[in-house]
């Protein structure tokens, strides 16, 4: 995936997503949506459960992902400022206490020689775990470097971390989790690439604020009633298997997003 790719992918998912570069004066309007919470679960199998947990403010949009597997839990985050290229992504593991980033920006960040002679429409991607930073132009991991590249990027988390998120496979067809595997995780591990032959895994939206509460991101007071409201009419309806349609009811934001 080119880094025009990979931008045009985060521009359609959500409006705009993540990143580490300082932010300008934010666009007028921008904090008209300042919040929003969805949850989802596809009954499998495998059994996967979701959250997606979206911020704005004055100086960036921040998504948290929330994610259950069979293998175990993630948090996972994206950050984009108002004004910006550039894009940041984390996958943090509770279990272990441990994360890895990626920062992926068209442009060669300050401080980051690796990236100096970027032409477009290339990107440097900056890889940073608990043993170790990597940076290169996006097309080293697939030039006459690659083999030696990966196998930098292997090394940056510890063994447990890297044989924990092979857990994480079955959400990786998520559409919000999309752009978090082919220029990210599988630079780490080559298991962990989304077969795009594979349908996007679906499924109607639930209850949340118990799931979301158990990762340490409980509802406040006005989005427990919110949920309440929004579920007082129907009972909750069961999980469906991955293939299912989300439904979402209500008005939306700017990018498409329910808000209740």
């Amino acid at each position: 995936m080119t880094a025009g790719g990979a931008k045009l992918l985060l521009a359609a998912l959500l409006p705009q997503l993540a990143t580490a570069e300082a932010p300008s004066s934010a666009p007028p309007g921008r904090a008209l949506v300042p919040r929003g919470r969805w949850h989802h679960e596809a009954a499998g199998p495998p059994h996967v459960r979701w959250s997606i947990l979206f911020r704005r403010t004055e100086t960036s949009d921040e998504t948290r992902l929330l994610v259950e597997t069979p293998a175990g839990r993630w948090a996972l985050r994206s950050v984009q400022p108002a004004s910006g290229a550039g894009t940041l992504e984390e996958v943090t593991s509770p279990a272990l206490g441990e994360s890895v980033s990626r920062t992926l920006t068209p442009f060669p960040p300050s401080n980051t020689p690796e990236c100096a002679r970027l032409r477009p429409p290339d990107a440097c991607v900056v890889l940073e775990g608990s043993r170790g930073r990597l940076a290169a132009p996006l097309s080293a991991f697939s030039g006459k470097d690659a083999p030696a590249l990966k196998r930098r990027a292997t090394g940056i988390v510890s063994p447990g971390f890297l044989a924990r998120l092979k857990g994480l496979a079955p959400a990786l067809t998520i559409t919000d989790l999309e752009f978090y595997s082919e220029d990210f995780l599988a630079l780490l591990d080559p298991a962990l690439t989304r077969d795009p032959a594979v349908r996007a895994l679906a499924a109607p939206r639930l209850p949340g604020c118990a799931f979301d509460a158990s990762f340490g991101y409980p509802c406040s007071d006005d989005e427990r009633r919110r949920e309440e409201w929004l579920f007082r009419r129907t009972p909750t309806p069961p999980p469906r298997s991955g293939n299912s349609t989300p439904v979402r009811d209500g008005a939306r934001d700017a990018g498409g997003r329910e808000r209740f």
